[in-house]
């Protein structure tokens, strides 16, 4: 997904929004260098959601 949003925007065209299978690009950085590798990802938690079981202050 990542090499299709830098083709678009390298050819002047919109990044690309949410695909088939969930992926989608609402950024793009291409000065960024990107480390597949080293890269992690997890279930995302809110801090601020109505469900969550910490007290947060507004």
């Amino acid at each position: 997904m990542y090499d299709a949003a830098l083709a678009a925007q390298q050819a002047g065209l919109e990044v690309p929004g949410k695909q088939a299978g969930g992926w989608g690009a609402r950024g793009l950085r291409p000065d960024w260098a990107l480390d597949w590798q080293a890269a992690k990802a997890g279930p995302w938690h809110d801090p601020y959601s109505w469900l969550s079981h910490e007290p947060f202050e507004l």
